[in-house]
């Protein structure tokens, strides 16, 4: 294990800097929210600044020991602070721990900046940083079962649940909670980080098509980002009288329908008296459609960006193809195309379409979670 302290860190998105006076009140106004502090804190906080500074400045002075490994996350953005990670000793929480290259890890966010990737951003270049350079060999730690939202993120980032559950006190709940423990070797870090380097959409560098046969079925799911280019892959089967194609886009747009896609219009609105939420309730359309088209003998493909909102992928069946453009090029053509589609559009107008759009950096972190999903499947 090599000493190396808090050296700042970065991302695509965020700063990972050594935490300093001047963040200590940020951080503390975010550990003071409940939503924040009900299954993190397992040590004393006063709600008032002025009791709590004295114990947090006297923190702040070990900050800068190279066996510390603690730092507060700010947006590139706007500098502005969201939370804190840090990987410690295990021997503060375990006295029958004694070797420092086994490690806990315990981060928070504020609630305004949480389910946008952020967490999974920054623990995931802790422990690279951790595992590669600093050298450890192993990370224990624990969440209460009833915070799905850490366990998962944990298990996505390759922590291995064990059987065997723990009771923690955490500082504001009244009576012990019971938690999953979790254990991370730097060999099973390695290779999981090498396998998804290979899978996941990036924001710089194309990849070639995913594929995934799931079964035998006629069924050809295809998804990828808005300007992927998996719209214009779908195109080459429109002509193909032994294909149906079901683009999502025109299902539930306002605009005019071809056939295919005011038939599933049709059917959708009959059976449920109005459109349902695709966002929220894609799995329950996509079986629709699927059921729909089961018995026409011919080759379903299906063409959705919103495969990513997918509650439960074992429902999928045929072919999955995953276009995985990288997020850079995805953005550059949609922006492109507005310009082409609006010719007479202001810069404003343009300027405020790209806004929006640039939530796609945000979104292709939940398809390559689909991705992930769809990988380990059967």
């Amino acid at each position: 294990m090599k000493l190396l302290g808090s050296k700042q860190l970065e991302t695509n998105r965020l700063i990972l800097h050594k935490t300093e006076d001047s963040d200590l009140k940020e951080l503390w106004n975010i550990l003071c929210l409940e939503s924040v502090n009900k299954y993190y804190l397992t040590s004393k906080l006063n709600l008032d600044w002025e009791k709590e500074k004295v114990f947090q400045k006297k923190k702040l002075e070990k900050t800068s020991d190279l066996d510390v490994f603690c730092w507060t996350i700010s947006l590139k953005s706007t500098n502005e602070i969201i939370g804190q990670i840090s990987v410690h000793e295990r021997s503060l929480e375990d006295e029958n721990c004694t070797d420092k290259s086994i490690r806990g890890i315990g981060w928070y966010l504020d609630p305004n900046f949480q389910k946008v990737g952020y967490a999974t951003e920054a623990a995931l270049e802790v422990l690279k940083y951790m595992f590669l350079e600093v050298e450890i060999e192993k990370i224990v730690t624990e969440s209460a079962i009833k915070n799905p939202s850490s366990w998962t993120l944990m298990e996505f980032l390759g922590f291995k649940r064990l059987e065997e559950t723990s009771k923690i006190k955490y500082t504001f709940l009244d009576k012990e909670e019971d938690c999953y423990n979790y254990v991370l070797t730097k060999k099973d870090f390695l290779k999981e980080y090498f396998r998804k380097e290979s899978l996941y959409i990036t924001e710089d560098i194309d990849k070639d098509p995913y594929i995934k046969h799931l079964s035998d079925d006629l069924v050809l799911n295809l998804t990828g980002e808005s300007g992927s280019g998996k719209s214009t892959a779908a195109r080459k089967y429109m002509l193909d009288p032994n294909c149906v194609v079901i683009d999502t886009d025109q299902v539930f747009s306002t605009h005019d329908k071809d056939k295919d896609n005011q038939e599933v219009y049709d059917m959708l609105v009959t059976k449920y008296g109005a459109l349902p939420n695709l966002n929220t309730e894609f799995d329950m359309i996509y079986q629709d459609i699927v059921n729909h088209y089961k018995n026409s003998g011919k080759t379903l493909i299906i063409d959705s960006a919103l495969f990513r909102v997918i509650k439960d992928e074992k429902i999928l069946v045929g072919n999955v193809i995953i276009v995985r453009t990288c997020i850079n090029t995805c953005f550059e053509r949609c922006v492109n195309r507005y310009k082409e589609n609006n010719p007479t559009a202001t810069f404003e107008e343009i300027a405020a379409y790209s806004s929006r759009k640039r939530k796609i950096y945000t979104w292709y972190h939940n398809l390559n979670r689909f991705i992930d999903r769809v990988d380990k499947l059967s």
